[in-house]
């Protein structure tokens, strides 16, 4: 009987505790470290993605700085090469503009016409009217001269005066009578440029850069004068009045018939002239 006993207690107590065996067995626990491990390796290999796809894309970002890097720095050597093309081809145009322009003087006036570049404007000048020697052509003195030092200095010289006009005829404002000329030196590019006496316009194919009249010193006195074509419009020259001084003088240039046939020609009459350019 107590054997009996003895044997169903130890049944009852083998179950209760079977019931009762904690949670956190040795086997559990090796089970829930190997499920953390395998976890761990899952986000293990999940970072070491997410790694390498930022260092690819890194990697990547990289190349394209390095590669757009490598095409500013080809850009600007090729911008800087063609600015040095370019710089050169102005040089160019510019030296060939030098070379193909025109130069004129625009007698009676301080500007340029039309399209026509101002070189600089002064005074005319020329030899003395009395004189014998010296200059037999009218220049354009600028208004800014520049001297060597004293120059140099001889009893043996050439002189040059002022111009004035020698005119009271009101075809020619009389008011201009005994006033000093002014100029401008004129440059056209890439034009020739004449200047055709007795017309008033210029030959089909030519634009007219001014008109005016023939103009030179008197038939009779000593010095001798080109002839030259005085603007229609003419001015005085601007702060250079200093009343009667003569000098070199501008009349106006007629016909003498003869050798010069009339007609087409005429005596007695102001000859016009134009400066025409193509």
């Amino acid at each position: 009987m107590e054997l009996l006993w003895f044997i169903l207690s130890t049944i009852a107590l083998g179950t209760v505790y079977s019931v009762r065996e904690p949670v956190c067995s040795r086997f559990h626990y090796e089970e829930k470290l190997l499920e953390k491990m395998i976890r761990s390796e899952f986000k293990m290999d999940a970072m070491d993605e997410n790694l390498k796809a930022i260092t690819d894309s890194i990697e990547e970002r990289f190349s394209d700085i390095t590669n757009t890097m490598e095409d500013l720095k080809n850009e600007i050597a090729t911008m800087q090469s063609a600015d040095v093309e370019i710089s050169k081809t102005v040089e160019s145009i510019q030296t060939a503009n030098l070379a193909s322009s025109s130069i004129y003087t625009r007698w009676g006036r301080r500007s340029c016409p039309g399209d026509a570049e101002l070189v600089y404007e002064g005074f005319a000048g020329g030899g003395d009217y009395s004189h014998t020697g010296g200059s037999s052509s009218y220049v354009c003195l600028p208004k800014d001269p520049v001297f060597d030092g004293d120059g140099q200095k001889s009893e043996h010289v050439s002189f040059l005066y002022g111009a004035e006009y020698e005119s009271s005829s009101a075809t020619f404002h009389a008011n201009l009578h005994n006033k000093d000329v002014p100029c401008a030196v004129c440059r056209v590019i890439e034009r020739s440029v004449l200047m055709i006496p007795s017309r008033k316009t210029c030959y089909s194919g030519w634009q007219t850069e001014y008109s005016g009249y023939l103009m030179s010193e008197y038939y009779q006195h000593a010095s001798n004068k080109e002839v030259v074509c005085m603007d229609g419009t003419p001015e005085e020259a601007e702060g250079n009045d200093n009343g009667n001084q003569n000098g070199a003088l501008f009349y106006f240039v007629q016909i003498k018939c003869g050798a010069l046939k009339c007609p087409p020609y005429r005596e007695n009459v102001a000859l016009t002239c134009v400066v025409c350019s193509k």
